[in-house]
């Protein structure tokens, strides 16, 4: 899962770097975020690197929801401090001991591993339950009531209205999906060429942009409409059953797809900000909400088929043919 990556540079001097790594704060509650942030102190020539983590995640319970470049909040002549943070989170419950954090350094043609001092460690908590208030009741056995005929009537007059409405249901279904197929046959009796799944979704992005949503305080409704946005495009893009899956089904069957990596990672951040808004009360500033809505517009424009502006409908090879 973790993976180390090393800059090259000029010869160390001095004393080897320190590293020093804190969680803040160190308990949450599931689906909280929560900070990694990691200092370290060094000679302006000394070369340091830092650790990349696959698949967004830091271990198999903690997953990683951005983390900032790396930044120089102290110089002092030929000393400086870098500092650079992690957004966490996690869905599942428990203490986790993330370790001490490593940090790859070169000196000369030695290349060494430093650890922060001090080993990591989060717990995970969920809502507690009270158990001093509740009162256990033993199960009590069924009695057994004559059956009237009062109630025997009120079944059957349920009975026959629970049939009458789904005859009803029946006969207007039948009457929409008449009127619809009659509405996509042109005048001249062939058949009216079906959205591409792109060009909907432009154009319903276009019209959730316009709705102006999270401005209004809409934030859940905003990410909600979103994804549903992006999952109706996955699923006439790819074929897959988006909307009837969960966050991680749909990155699971886009693996097996031959969507490039970069896409495949904006639509899981993209999924698990709005899992976050939804289930977890998660409040994105203005500049995130934005930003995701332009990630989920090109996302469109990048991967919509290589024939999409050739093809216009479906019928246009049998038309040529013919």
């Amino acid at each position: 899962m973790l993976l180390l990556g090393l800059w090259s540079g000029a010869e160390v001097r001095g004393a080897a770097p320190q590293v020093e790594a804190s969680i803040r704060p160190d308990s949450v509650l599931i689906g909280d975020r929560f900070t990694l942030e990691v200092e370290v102190r060094k000679d302006m020539m000394q070369v340091v690197g830092w650790p990349s983590f696959a698949e967004g995640r830091m271990n198999d319970r903690i997953e990683i929801l951005s983390e900032s470049p790396v930044d120089t909040v102290a110089a002092d002549g030929r000393q400086q401090t870098l500092r650079k943070r992690y957004e966490l989170t996690s869905f599942e419950a428990g203490a986790y001991d993330l370790g001490q954090f490593p940090v790859l350094y070169t000196d000369k043609n030695i290349v060494d591993t430093l650890y922060s001092a001090q080993p990591l460690r989060v717990v995970v908590t969920t809502l507690p339950v009270d158990t001093q208030n509740s009162t256990v009741y033993d199960i009590k056995s069924p009695e057994q009531a004559p059956l009237l005929v009062s109630e025997f009537g009120g079944y059957v007059v349920r009975t026959l209205l629970v049939l009458l409405l789904a005859a009803a249901l029946v006969i207007l279904g039948w009457r929409w999906w008449r009127r619809r197929r009659a509405a996509a046959v042109e005048p001249d009796g062939k058949p009216i060429p079906a959205v591409p799944p792109h060009e909907r979704a432009i154009q319903d992005l276009e019209t959730l942009h316009n709705q102006k949503l999270w401005q209004s305080g809409k934030v859940k409704q905003y990410y909600t409409r979103l994804t549903g946005i992006v999952r109706t495009y996955l699923e006439g893009r790819y074929g897959i059953r988006a909307l009837e899956q969960t966050s991680d089904e749909i990155m699971r069957e886009l693996r097996a797809t031959d969507m490039d990596d970069r896409y495949r990672n904006q639509m899981r951040d993209l999924f698990r900000t709005a899992d976050l808004v939804k289930f977890a009360k998660h409040q994105p500033d203005a500049e995130e909400n934005d930003a995701y809505y332009y990630t989920a517009y090109y996302f469109v424009e990048n991967t919509k088929r290589p024939d999409a502006e050739a093809e216009p409908n479906n019928n246009g090879g049998e038309d040529a043919q013919k």
